[in-house]
């Protein structure tokens, strides 16, 4: 049987097999624990809040959780597409969700739901196809780029907003839909876990996903496959933006407010739960699904340190470390694996 070009394996969704090579039993903890660990770790620390903490178990901090985790959940499961790819983060998120907002509440105010969702849907494919070409075609630096699309959104959003605050209806769909809940569990919840179930299927079960993960793996190889991969690319920050949109409407529906600041601070913790949840910022590992868990993760640590009585420059100081220490685990079994 003839083997197979590159390009064949890519068409059938396989990764070329990489030359088997013996690893240390160090490299095989340290990647176990890079890969691996966010279950054990999500596990200990949910345990500990309940048996521990005062007030975690309640439904109504439980649901509490769920509500403000969901649109740091949806943004993070969309980012992981970007870090999967080896481009390392998005930081025009923080436009977009704001973006997001203050469009999906002017204009349904002006006119209706569903030309607010338009005309938020056209603002992302904006911001996901400019940071694309600059980044898959130019090959710019993401982080220049992405940091450049947010001082121009954020800019722009302010000009035609004059940093005004859009109140919905007290009575409207947007306000009925940031306070209901089945049973315990807000609907911003569901909305997340259908996000990432369908990300999930986009990653690992198509074309595209495989794509991704193969770019992040090994850029030039996917390449001189035949793959256009400046369109891979933009895919990813398309993927990217499209989530923080729906983060944004999800974020707007629980005040039925906006304004131009919303979503300050996302980008870090959203980078923090991709981390954590073990997807690795060299590109080509981790899944939507991890990076789930790792939301789990940093919404029940900032609840416990809430519920503890640490102020908010404390809980900075500790999403600041977490990352750290989740970029150094994961660097150091890059290392290791690759002697």
């Amino acid at each position: 049987m003839a083997k197979q070009t590159l390009t064949e394996q890519m068409t059938l969704g396989e990764l070329p097999p990489a030359d088997e090579k013996p690893q240390p039993k160090r490299a095989g903890v340290l990647l176990w624990a890079a890969e691996n660990g966010i279950f054990v770790f999500t596990a200990l620390l949910v345990l500990y809040a309940v048996f521990f903490v005062d007030g975690f178990a309640s439904l109504i901090n439980i649901a509490d959780v769920l509500h403000r985790a969901a649109p740091l959940g949806i943004v993070a499961v969309g980012m992981t597409f970007v870090v999967i790819s080896g481009n390392y983060l998005d930081l025009s998120v923080v436009a977009q969700i704001a973006t997001a907002a203050v469009i999906f509440i002017a204009v349904s105010n002006e006119y209706n739901i569903p030309i607010a969702v338009l005309a938020a849907t056209a603002a992302a494919l904006v911001y996901g196809i400019v940071n694309g070409v600059a980044v898959g075609y130019f090959k710019a630096n993401a982080v220049i780029v992405t940091l450049s699309t947010t001082y121009i959104g954020l800019g722009l959003l302010r000009v035609f907003s004059g940093g005004s605050i859009f109140f919905g209806p007290p009575d409207g769909p947007i306000a009925t839909f940031g306070t209901s809940k089945i049973g315990p569990v807000p609907y911003s919840a569901i909305v997340l876990v259908i996000m990432a179930i369908l990300l999930q299927i986009l990653l690992t079960r198509t074309n595209f996903g495989f794509l991704i993960r193969s770019f992040g793996v090994n850029e030039k190889a996917t390449r001189l496959g035949g793959t256009n991969t400046g369109l891979v690319i933009i895919g990813a920050f398309v993927v990217t933006a499209l989530a923080a949109m729906i983060g944004g409407f999800v974020m707007a529906t629980f005040s039925n407010t906006a304004v131009s600041n919303d979503g300050l601070g996302y980008e870090f913790r959203a980078l923090a739960a991709i981390i954590v949840g073990g997807t690795s910022v060299f590109g080509g590992r981790g899944s939507v699904l991890r990076t789930l868990l790792g939301v789990i993760f940093v919404s029940v640590l900032t609840n416990i340190l809430v519920l503890s009585g640490i102020g908010f420059g404390y809980q900075q100081v500790a999403l600041g470390i977490l990352i750290v220490l989740a970029v150094s685990i994961d660097a150091i079994a890059r290392k290791v694996s690759q002697r």
